[in-house]
């Protein structure tokens, strides 16, 4: 199924807003007709309004995997319907939480293609998939405009696959709210320099998912290969008064077993000896961007309780954030990791046995 420019336009101005809220704080599922997994099964989001009528809205972008090879498609996830996303983390009524009593809306992950993509798979493909995530979001966004008014502060984050998908498709989620101020938290979605994250594996990304389809046109990182990562610099130009964030393991197990289908020229049979995400990260930071980098080789840390347990260097990962949230502060500086933080995480208790992610 195809979804043509004018087609996304009636859709937007014909949507309708989200059902009304319950009441109580508790996160309620909604349908959103016309949107597609890779097997074209119809998705939706879950719902939670803020109890006293706060006007901030957060957008998060579950993760699942990616799906580009028969080894990444195998293991992506294609859940239109997951569980609800609880109560930890971001997601916290604690008082001390900086997203406390936020409006959300969360968005499954069944698409492949880090919420980024409107294509279909090739004819090569075994398996017909469509990777629609872009077109749902739109969707989705669309209806949150009519439900959700006089955004003070538009949030936008995502984990692995939904922290990828948070950066590429934010010009694209920014625009449903232009009179917001926007924040980005991308955590474990390391879109990084044509070094740590070669051309060839962007150009794999592109040509199958559409992913310039979504990418601005005047923006560098739409081009037919590398410098995705110029997506945080035209961030900053377009939307001066935006602030943005990238969260991530410096030896994050999961990201280096995806990004290692990069080496040998995107030739590499099997996915191991990926070993440039930390350097990726240090240039990031060295560019400006605020970046908390984490010890050790752990996926994902802020839909968990670690986002109020982490600390790194002194700083709390939770307050960092809330300064990353302030309009009156400047953003946080980049963070790394003391010789001590390094010691400390071999023996924090769920790194005692490690078992590896694989989800992305």
């Amino acid at each position: 199924m195809k979804f043509t420019f004018a087609l996304m336009t009636s859709a937007a101005i014909a949507a309708d807003p989200f059902p009304a809220s319950a009441g109580d704080g508790s996160w309620q599922w909604v349908d959103v007709e016309g949107t597609q997994c890779m097997d074209g099964s119809q998705t939706g989001v879950y719902i939670r309004y803020s109890k006293t009528g706060n006007k901030n809205f957060g957008v998060y972008l579950n993760g699942g995997g990616a799906c580009f090879n028969t080894i990444t498609c195998n293991t992506a996830s294609t859940n239109p319907k997951p569980g609800s996303p609880g109560s930890a983390g971001i997601f916290d009524v604690r008082s001390d939480n900086p997203l406390y009593d936020y409006n959300w809306m969360t968005v499954p992950y069944c698409t492949g293609d880090v919420h980024s993509g409107n294509a279909e798979s090739p004819s090569s493909f075994k398996t017909h998939r469509e990777f629609r995530g872009l077109v749902n979001l739109k969707l989705m966004m669309a209806r949150a405009t009519e439900t959700f008014q006089d955004v003070g502060t538009l949030f936008i984050t995502g984990e692995s696959a939904g922290g990828f998908g948070a950066l590429a498709s934010y010009p694209t989620l920014r625009a449903f709210f232009p009179d917001a101020r926007g924040v980005l938290m991308d955590d474990s979605g390391p879109i990084l320099d044509d070094v740590a994250l070669p051309p060839c594996l962007q150009a794999k990304w592109r040509q199958l998912w559409n992913l310039n389809d979504g990418l601005p046109a005047d923006c560098p990182c739409n081009n037919d290969a590398g410098n995705l990562v110029s997506a945080w610099s035209y961030g900053h130009n377009k939307y001066p008064k935006d602030s943005f964030s990238l969260i991530s393991s410096v030896n994050d197990a999961t990201i280096s077993t995806f990004f290692a289908f990069s080496n040998n020229n995107c030739k590499a049979v099997l996915p191991v000896g990926y070993n440039k995400l930390q350097a990726g990260l240090e240039r990031l930071a060295d560019s400006g961007e605020s970046v908390y980098m984490i010890p050790g080789n752990t996926h994902t840390h802020t839909s968990s309780s670690e986002f109020f347990s982490r600390n790194v260097n002194g700083v709390n990962l939770y307050e960092w954030i809330g300064q990353l949230l302030d309009p009156s502060q400047a953003d946080p500086d980049a963070i790394r990791p003391t010789a001590e933080d390094y010691m400390s995480e071999v023996v924090r208790p769920q790194n005692m046995t490690y078992i590896t992610s694989t989800v992305v």
